[in-house]
């Protein structure tokens, strides 16, 4: 599931990206919607940290093994704790 939403965040990527340019707007809100359907984020975290690691989308996208390790690192900052819910619901 991961390797396909990555896939998918990808191609959109490649799609609005330009030729060596940095980082649109736009390009920010597409890397923060995914870490919305991940979860367990802070995405402003996520987003920065993306920036910060990665000259452009295009090298987002291709995370070569170097800096996709540096990210990985980065981001553990941005994790969020779940809290998850123990009420006690009665059933029907």
């Amino acid at each position: 599931m991961n390797k396909l939403f990555s896939l998918i965040l990808g191609t959109s990527f490649l799609i609005l990206t330009s030729c060596g340019g940095g980082w649109s707007d736009d390009q920010k809100n597409l890397v923060k919607n995914g870490c919305i359907t991940m979860g367990g984020y802070d995405c402003e975290c996520y987003v920065e940290k993306a920036t910060e690691t990665f000259e452009n989308p295009i090298e987002f996208n291709k995370q070569s093994s170097e800096l996709k390790e540096k990210f990985e690192t980065a981001i553990k900052e941005c994790e969020v704790k779940v809290e998850e819910n123990d009420d006690n619901l009665e059933s029907f």
